[in-house]
């Protein structure tokens, strides 16, 4: 396993930030008043989420919908990183056979409290949870098939340390598939001026050049970048890569 240096003071704060912000959505039941609408935009099968009990489909809060790659997969160990409310590591189980594993790991314990609520009942993969940092995974070199992520990659503070730990627990071969947000030019001032930025991820967003170049500088290869989509004063994109 890698050593990632100590966060800096400011990392410190903005993941204490993020923390903060996701524990108070996850106990008030405050993610999106329009959580279907926001569901359907990014490509949620919608006859899947309708059949959910409303207050598991009310924590979806990505901006696509990397868990559908997974129906090709078996026998696999998923990693869903920045899980929040576990609706990605619900579908993703459910996807995949009794002898997979999905591990919904996130930063916030109240979201993971939500996890277990959200895939309670489900027949599909072994699903646990982990409570950690994306930067400093608790996971060995080499044990996992594939890493999923929707909206939670650009919630890193060091995005370098995190790809380079995606990249170490993803064995040979294997894949990351993401949802995330991107930036052409420099963000809006207001954004730039809001404390409260990094903690929705607008204020990470970096150009898709700079996101490619810190994929390729982890290890990864064969790395795409489709289905560009406005979101907001940025664009949402499905990325994916090999190690």
């Amino acid at each position: 396993m890698t050593h990632t240096p100590d966060p800096t003071p400011w990392e410190a704060q903005a993941k204490a930030l993020i923390r903060r912000r996701y524990a108070q959505l996850a106990t008030a039941d405050s993610f999106h008043a329009d959580a279907r609408d926001k569901a359907r935009a990014a490509g949620v099968p919608l006859a899947w989420f309708d059949a959910l009990p409303p207050r598991i489909a009310g924590v979806f809060s990505g901006c696509g919908w990397p868990a559908g790659t997974l129906k090709n997969w078996n026998h696999a160990i998923v990693v869903d990183l920045g899980c929040g409310g576990g609706l990605d590591t619900r579908f993703a189980a459910e996807q995949l056979p009794a002898d997979s594993d999905v591990i919904a790991l996130d930063l916030t314990p109240e979201l993971l409290a939500r996890v277990h609520d959200t895939v309670s009942g489900i027949n599909g993969a072994n699903v646990r949870t982990l409570a950690a940092d994306m930067e400093r995974l608790p996971l060995a070199d080499g044990v996992v098939d594939v890493v999923i992520a929707n909206a939670s990659l650009n919630l890193a503070t060091d995005k370098a340390a995190a790809f380079t730990e995606i990249a170490r627990i993803l064995c040979p071969g294997g894949c990351l598939h993401a949802a995330d947000l991107i930036r052409s030019g420099p963000l809006p001032a207001e954004i730039l001026a809001d404390p409260m930025a990094m903690a929705s991820s607008l204020g990470g967003v970096v150009e898709e050049a700079e996101f490619r170049a810190l994929l390729a500088r982890a290890g990864f290869s064969e790395i795409e970048f489709t289905g560009h989509r406005p979101f907001g004063p940025v664009f949402a994109v499905d990325i994916s890569a090999r190690k």
